[in-house]
């Protein structure tokens, strides 16, 4: 039996939910001094390759996504939270329709002047199908993830921060993982002059089972760190460090293919975090940089844990009243669905204009390379996208999104290309 909507049956669902659900979120637009909004997306799209690999087909989907917003902002304190569901139907390709989940959580801690400590606490739950570059498919994940970081000004020149985090991802094929980390650190200002003296110690944990049934892929790795060293802030807000520690990590046998179950060593760390263009000599741009080295936490199967160049940089520029450009840049490194250990560069250009009143015109253009050291594989991506808004009235908008991704990897199978064109109509009260 074919469940696909038609167009007449999509148009009906997305008047009801704009209509009837707002009336009945009406009586609860004001919770405990907070702000209540029911924003309701109905959405047509064609998308050229749904599975995101060279044999993949394409098909149109019909997007039904209603999405509960409640915001408070207490004093200094605030509260977001978000509750959404994308129910998702494909014309011809009906094993992939889905009901995807969403929901987040953030909190800040009140921070009166004068007061000693400053916190915030995050969490969120998806349960969605999407597309993972590392594997070449599409896949369905259920995500749970929660973290807190907070500071505490012991004196005048002593601060302790805090940390704790926590996911845990279960799919539908290849790898579930849990992973835990906590930290704790101290900095101490005025140490030598005008500069000061941090300390930190962090624990990780991460367990991934294995996805293959002729040999154990599974990860199972702890690992302790400490490390203390010197910083510096400028005026314009940029802080430079410079630490050295020591890392002791354990991990399955099964891991390597000489069986090592430790990988200890001395590491090094070199950073710049923080504004690099003074905004008093720049009142048009926003800048932050951050660079160092770095070991990962956690160890693809086969890695013997060498250290890596990452970072990041953004930079937004207020060209006119209406016209925003933006750029970013970032290194990172991090561990694949297959358990491979992966280092990722991303570059990006992006543009925004306001036209008139009610049009918005917004243009992205990015470039990635994924590579995973010990298997030789290279991906290179180029993603670019076109969106064009128009505000019908103070509820309702509409609008047409274009978006690319050439994909082309040293596995000829993960090689494709991917177009989605679409047109969406949204309801917010």
């Amino acid at each position: 039996m074919n469940t696909t909507p038609s167009p007449v049956l999509f148009a009906t669902a997305l008047l009801v939910s704009a209509f009837v659900l707002p009336t009945t979120a009406c009586a609860f637009a004001e919770i405990e001094r907070g702000s209540l909004t029911l924003s309701t997306t109905g959405r047509v799209a064609y998308d050229s390759n749904v599975a995101g690999h060279d044999s993949a087909q394409g098909d149109t989907v019909y997007t039904l996504a209603p999405t509960l917003n409640y915001s408070r902002a207490a004093g200094l304190g605030t509260i977001a939270a978000s509750l959404g569901v994308a129910i998702n139907r494909y014309a011809d390709l009906s094993t992939q329709d889905s009901e995807d989940i969403s929901s987040s959580l953030h909190i800040s801690l009140p921070t009166p002047e004068g007061a000693r400590e400053q916190g915030s606490f995050s969490a969120g739950y998806t349960d969605a199908s999407d597309i993972d570059d590392s594997v070449g498919q599409r896949i369905r994940s259920k995500t749970w993830k929660a973290s807190f970081v907070g500071t505490y000004r012991v004196g005048t020149r002593v601060n302790l921060n805090g940390s704790l985090s926590y996911s845990d991802t279960t799919r539908a094929v290849f790898t579930d993982r849990t992973q835990f980390g906590a930290g704790l650190g101290f900095d101490y200002s005025d140490f030598l002059g005008g500069f000061g003296l941090n300390g930190d110690y962090r624990y990780a944990d991460t367990q991934s089972s294995s996805f293959t049934s002729g040999r154990d892929t599974s990860i199972d790795q702890t690992s302790h760190s400490v490390s203390s060293g010197l910083f510096y802030r400028f005026v314009s807000g940029l802080r430079a460090s410079a630490n050295v520690g020591y890392r002791w990590l354990d991990r399955g046998a099964s891991e390597t293919l000489s069986g090592q179950t430790g990988n200890n060593g001395m590491t090094i760390g070199i950073k710049l975090d923080g504004p690099f263009l003074p905004p008093s000599r720049f009142p048009k741009l926003k800048s932050s940089f951050a660079i160092g080295l770095q070991k990962g936490e956690a160890l693809g199967l086969n890695d013997s844990g060498s250290t890596t160049l990452v970072g990041n940089l953004s930079l937004g520029w207020q060209a006119r009243e209406r016209t925003a450009l933006t750029f970013s840049a970032s290194r990172t490194q991090g561990l694949s669905t297959a358990n491979e250990s992966s280092v990722d560069n991303v570059v990006q250009l992006g543009a925004t204009q306001r036209i008139g009143e009610r049009t918005s015109l917004s243009a992205q253009l990015g470039q990635e390379w994924s590579t995973y050291p010990t298997t030789g594989r290279s991906d290179r991506r180029t993603r670019g996208s076109v969106s064009l808004g128009y505000s019908l009235n103070r509820y309702w908008r509409t609008g047409a999104d274009y978006s690319v991704t050439l994909t082309h990897s040293s596995n000829s199978l993960l090689t494709y290309d991917r177009h989605v064109v679409s047109a969406y109509v949204n309801y917010t009260f």
